[in-house]
């Protein structure tokens, strides 16, 4: 088994001074199709393909996980479909669960490839598992794990299971297995240690994003 080391790392967390991701790098056409958690993914992903001067970084493929997903385009949908009993299928193609690692890949031109895992409450941890397995089995030294959450519409909210607002986050990790590429301050932390630890501590968390946010925290702590 390789070491995982973190040759890049991008995140966004809504705050009051900053709610929304800052996209304006993406063309007005497509940026105006774009969701919240489609604008989350995008700017992550395009901050985890550069390298520290802007630079295009090799593409490489991609894991992407979530919790809900694009929830409040598909409650839009729904919502259509009861109002008028029609469906656009641009509006459709735009709620699915992989819509937003899509616009990240067009965006960037990366045909390297990407997996969407939609695996619930987990959707942190087991997705940062399937990419590290991957990455584990290919030849490529670098994969890239994308995890996003948006705020659930508050209709959801008696029904979602999970605490109402709900932790909302994007988290990027471009992952090598080639210790010189690891970012420099980061050098010091396995990826893969690090995920077993979450692990032992999922009872603490009630969402994906939760346990997101404790890996953004202990590796800023980490930190030389």
């Amino acid at each position: 088994m390789h070491n995982v080391f973190i040759e890049r790392i991008a995140s966004f967390v809504p705050t009051e001074a900053l709610p929304k991701p800052d996209v304006s790098f993406v063309p007005m056409l497509m940026r105006r199709r774009l969701s919240y958690i489609s604008r989350m993914v995008v700017l992550v992903s395009n901050q985890v393909s550069r390298d520290n001067n802007g630079h295009k970084l090799k593409p490489n493929k991609v894991t992407f996980a979530s919790q809900f997903g694009e929830i409040s385009q598909q409650l839009k949908i729904s919502q259509t479909l009861i109002d008028t009993g029609m469906v656009s299928p641009a509006h459709f193609s735009l709620s699915v669960f992989n819509a937003s690692i899509a616009s990240a890949s067009i965006l960037e031109t990366n045909t390297a490839g990407y997996s969407a895992v939609f695996p619930g409450k987990d959707a942190f941890t087991t997705g940062l598992a399937d990419c590290i397995a991957a990455l584990e089995t290919e030849k490529e030294d670098s994969r890239t794990f994308i995890f996003a959450d948006e705020l659930i519409p508050e209709i959801y909210a008696p029904i979602a299971g999970v605490p109402y607002p709900n932790a909302v986050c994007a988290i990027a990790l471009r992952l090598t297995k080639n210790e010189s590429k690891a970012e420099s301050t980061l050098k010091n932390i396995d990826v893969s240690d690090k995920l077993t630890q979450l692990k032992m501590s999922k009872n603490n968390f009630d969402t994906a994003a939760e346990q997101a946010l404790a890996f953004l925290r202990d590796i800023d702590m980490q930190r030389t």
